[in-house]
């Protein structure tokens, strides 16, 4: 009976380091975003950190929710654990996106709270709060 409780420790354990895992940051995508960062759009005129394309905000979101949440989380098309996120439900428990942002920034990940950088919470709270 011990081995037994000592095998179903030792799945629940690399369960738990699985989920917890993909923390992995590689310094290829550092680089790309400072590149367009000051680049020039096909109009001639150069970006800028404050106006950024809703698009691209989205799909970094989407990049962070796919990397960090969707162990426990699904969102829309993305199925992941248990909770589901409910994009209606979000405008209702939150009035504002920096009420989100506070509370996702507090809270999540579950199994790290904070370690996301700002701009990965934010834009995961970008990408959520256009969740419909």
């Amino acid at each position: 009976m011990k081995k037994f409780l000592g095998f179903v420790f030792f799945i629940l354990l690399l369960a738990l380091l699985a989920a917890c895992g993909n923390d992995d940051k590689t310094t290829n995508e550092e680089p790309a975003t400072e590149e367009t960062a000051g680049s020039a759009d096909s109009s001639g005129n150069e970006g800028s950190d404050t106006a950024e394309d809703p698009a691209s905000t989205s799909l970094a979101g989407n990049e962070v929710f796919q990397k960090s949440c969707i162990t426990c989380h699904s969102s829309g098309d993305i199925t992941g654990g248990q909770a589901k996120i409910d994009g209606a439900k979000i405008h209702t428990d939150f009035k504002t996106k920096e009420d989100l942002l506070a509370f996702v920034g507090k809270n999540m990940p579950k199994s790290a709270p904070g370690s996301l950088s700002q701009d990965e919470y934010q834009a995961v709270v970008d990408y959520l709060w256009d969740q419909k």
